[in-house]
């Protein structure tokens, strides 16, 4: 489906004369022409200047989720944990998600995703100012979902009028429908993410949708292929939900 990769960080462009029309909440009924190209992005982690020069003004612009820079492990300043944490304390967190040992991890996340915590508070601006920058570059045409990093109610709040979030919906783009669902849902080794779901309204959004022609989501289905993490050599979260729904439609 994609022609040819032009950015580092899974940017991909899709050549096309787009034909859209939405079946997102809130938008139907939207049907019109442009007469630029597709592009999907996943994982953008702050880096909206690389965003930026990939777009067109005329562009349909998907974003598959986590756009903040929630944590850089080769630079720990410029993580948004970093205004909550020192790096002694992130580097001894990030040995604690290798080993496995969670609990500390989960208690660490209820405070930095509980709104009136200090530690919330003192990422809060730095969430809102990476959001402001992410809506100064949208084009017009766009959808966008959130994944794990992502922190969805200051997302909509920082976005609105700019940034169209879909939790669960199908938009057509050049005849073809693309269904979109956002989150992560909850498992054994997820810790309490902001943009975490419970299993069971993962499972809900994805049915929503019935059948489509291409599905956008921030996790993968459970596949040992798509979900094996070379850096802590582990299997990430998947969706067994996903999987049947791509099984069946």
């Amino acid at each position: 489906v994609y022609k040819r990769q032009i950015v580092y960080r899974g940017i991909f462009r899709i050549d096309a004369r787009q034909k859209v029309h939405s079946h997102i909440p809130g938008r139907e009924g939207n049907n019109h022409m442009r007469n630029g190209e597709i592009v999907l992005a996943a994982d953008i982690h702050g880096a909206y200047e690389d965003l930026a020069r990939a777009l067109h003004p005329d562009d349909t612009l998907i974003i598959a989720g986590d756009t903040l820079t929630f944590m850089d492990f080769e630079d720990f300043s410029k993580a948004i944990l970093s205004a909550a944490f020192t790096p002694e304390e992130l580097a001894a967190g990030i040995k604690e998600m290798v080993t496995g040992n969670l609990d500390l991890i989960r208690e660490a996340f209820r405070e930095i995703t509980t709104p009136g915590e200090e530690k919330y508070q003192r990422m809060l601006p730095r969430i809102t100012a990476e959001y402001e920058a992410l809506a100064a570059i949208l084009p017009e045409e766009n959808y966008i979902i959130y994944g794990n990093d992502d922190y969805p109610a200051v997302m909509k709040e920082m976005l609105d009028g700019a940034g169209r979030i879909v939790e669960s919906g199908v938009v057509r783009l050049s005849g073809r429908t693309i269904g979109m669902v956002s989150g992560l849902p909850s498992g054994p080794r997820t810790i309490g993410f902001p943009g975490e779901i419970t299993q069971d309204e993962y499972k809900r959004r994805i049915e929503s949708l019935g059948p489509v022609d291409v599905i956008v989501t921030h996790v993968p289905p459970v596949d040992d292929d798509l979900t094996f993490d070379v850096i802590p050599k582990r299997n990430e979260s998947s969706s067994t939900a996903l999987l049947e729904y791509i099984l069946t439609h």
